[in-house]
């Protein structure tokens, strides 16, 4: 079992490199909607954004069902992979959101009330 929460712990560490990695994108994505680039790049950096999320998602997703599985196999719970996982998907959704409501904002305006 201990290999097996060895795996756990690295996968924790790939998850975090994973979310570096998309902050990385994340930061390019808001510099590009200040500087004036080509829509190739931008197509390509929204693109490896949403497969970097989607990556992001399911790893921390077998992160959290390898966790359960280790504390029904062996009655040790460790925390610790679990509660940054959960950590880690809140920060990239977070991110994500944030993204998204400054790309709406940036490409067509804000306003108030529903308007009639």
């Amino acid at each position: 079992m201990l290999a097996f929460r060895r795996i756990l712990a690295f996968s924790s560490r790939v998850h975090t490199y994973l979310l570096a990695l998309y902050l990385f994108f994340a930061l390019l994505f808001v510099l590009f909607l200040y500087f004036p680039v080509s829509e190739v790049l931008v197509s390509f950096v929204t693109l490896f954004q949403r497969i970097l999320g989607w990556t992001i998602f399911l790893e921390g997703f077998w992160i959290m069902l390898a966790s359960v599985y280790q504390f029904f196999y062996s009655r040790v719970m460790c925390l610790q992979p679990l509660v940054m996982t959960v950590l880690r998907i809140a920060v990239y959704f977070s991110v994500s959101i944030v993204l998204d409501i400054l790309n709406t904002v940036i490409l067509s305006g804000f306003s108030f009330g529903g308007g009639a």
